[in-house]
């Protein structure tokens, strides 16, 4: 029926007129359906018509670093991988991108990197912050850190580049298609994805010295803190994998963040990001120096023994003893620093008693002791402690012309020790740096075991755990300690 033969029929009154006997005048409703063949789209536009624009978009990426503009352009992680090895021609490259993507278009790739720095920051945040702060109670790294990564491209490749380590390096996050982090494939994650990031903060990093601005100085002292893990992961894994990650790996940035931690030493930063940043340097010079047997760069001054929390103070007495292990072996030196370990225990003493202490039970197949802190600082402080009273024991001075009685005493309380920094790391696996110190006291003296159970139980929880969990490097660790453990059987 047609618009005109239907406003020719008699309409019906509705009952509002009806009941009051008015004229109904029904009010025509406006089609909302354009005149017109449906077919044929055939009726005309007003001149003022808005249209859709179908102009494809400036895509953006996460961190504003990279972009693809109508979707031509490809992220430089793309283009630039020849920067990071060397080697690879413009020709081999896009072969490889082709075996690997076949002919998905720029606009795929963009998105592909998106997502995975998207994956390498929460990474970070769930899984690598914790590292760093775990004395800290304003957790700078999980909270301060990210931010500053989105307006900082230094701060943000040493975050990708400590993150893509470890999660290449994770088994559980690999399948034969590639990393798959909480769900996401990661397709361009490879070997030498963490060298490539690393390599973009080396220009900036270098520039240190000419820094002025407070926050620009600090964002390169984070990001000297966070490489610098990134380098302890890379120690023992410069004879494996194929040639190209090899070569990869061997790529040394400990001298230019060296210089980093050494001027953060000398000028303390008096800023609340810097000083979390000095205090996980000054972590790092005791690790550093204990495993790459040198002595350690801090110069301590009595306000900072005042000032130090619990934890810290035997961080500072465990950079003292390793000073005094590879430089200073004068018997004042070690009188003096046992003086200063039994000063600080009487003071501390009531803030670092555990919630529960049982003794190991070997003949139930338990060599390490169960021990049980509240808080993170106490399991730090603890560790340090019980680091430097092993050193101490371990070093004294006047075992030289002491009989062999006395050396079996010593060796005993050394293996008591690092069974007991072991304890406490297993006892509290969640602590992310706990199982670290307890490589490094197996790593110094787990020659002194002899027992083939004691052994297998360190090897076991203690090196494997911290490969398998950690995506910490251990080979070398482990073949020094078996060379050892040979020499002691004969």
């Amino acid at each position: 029926m047609s618009a005109t033969a239907k406003a020719s029929t008699p309409q019906t009154p509705c009952s509002n007129c009806r009941e009051k006997g008015w004229t109904c005048q029904p009010v025509p409703r406006k089609s909302p359906f354009r005149q017109g063949s449906t077919a044929g789209f055939d009726a005309s536009f007003s001149g003022n018509q808005a249209w859709v624009s179908s102009e494809p978009k400036r895509w953006k990426s996460l961190f504003g670093q990279q972009h693809v503009s109508n979707g031509l352009e490809v992220p430089t992680r793309h283009l630039n991988r020849q920067q990071a090895n060397g080697s690879s021609s413009d020709l081999s490259r896009s072969s490889a991108l082709k075996r690997r993507h076949g002919d998905e278009s720029p606009c795929y790739l963009a998105h592909q990197a998106s997502l995975q720095e998207a994956c390498l920051l929460r990474y970070f945040v769930e899984e690598i912050s914790p590292w760093f702060d775990h004395c800290d109670h304003l957790r700078h790294f999980r909270l301060e850190v990210p931010r500053r990564a989105r307006h900082c491209s230094t701060v943000r490749n040493a975050i990708f580049a400590v993150s893509a380590r470890h999660l290449a390096r994770l088994p559980q996050y690999k399948t034969p298609q590639g990393i798959v982090y909480h769900g996401q494939l990661l397709t361009d994650m490879e070997d030498a994805t963490a060298v490539e990031y690393t390599l973009r903060c080396i220009p900036d990093l270098v520039k240190f010295p000419d820094v002025s601005d407070p926050v620009d100085q600090e964002n390169i002292m984070v990001a000297a803190v966070i490489l610098r893990q990134y380098e302890e992961m890379e120690e023992d894994m410069d004879d494996e994998g194929p040639a190209e990650t090899a070569a990869h790996s061997r790529v040394n940035f400990l001298a230019i963040t060296q210089t980093i931690i050494e001027s953060m030493m000398s000028h303390r930063v008096e800023q609340s990001l810097a000083t979390a940043a000095y205090w996980i340097a000054v972590r790092q010079e005791v690790y550093y120096a204990l495993t790459r047997e040198r002595a350690p760069i801090m110069q301590f001054q009595p306000q900072d023994w005042r000032r130090a929390s619990v934890a810290n103070k035997f961080i500072m007495l465990a950079s003292e003893v390793t000073k005094c292990f590879w430089e200073d072996r004068s018997i004042d030196e070690w009188e003096r620093l046992v003086r200063r370990e039994q000063e600080l225990v009487d003071a501390c003493r009531s803030k670092l008693v555990p919630i529960l202490e049982k003794r190991a039970e070997k003949l139930q197949g338990q060599p390490f002791p169960t021990i049980w802190y509240s808080s993170e600082d106490q399991i730090t402080g603890s560790q340090h402690l019980e680091l430097s009273r092993m050193i101490l024991t371990a070093e004294n001075p006047h075992l030289e012309n002491a009989n062999r009685a006395a050396h079996r005493r010593t060796e005993s309380q050394v293996r008591s020790i690092v069974l007991k920094i072991c304890g406490i790391a297993l006892n509290h696996i969640d602590c992310k740096p706990a199982l670290v110190n307890g490589v490094v006291a197996v790593s110094l003296y787990g020659e002194y075991f002899t027992e083939p159970e004691d052994r297998d139980a360190l090897v076991t929880e203690i090196i494997h755990r911290a490969q398998e969990v950690k995506a910490w490097p251990m080979q070398k660790r482990h073949e020094r300690l078996k060379q050892r453990w040979q020499c002691m059987d004969g």
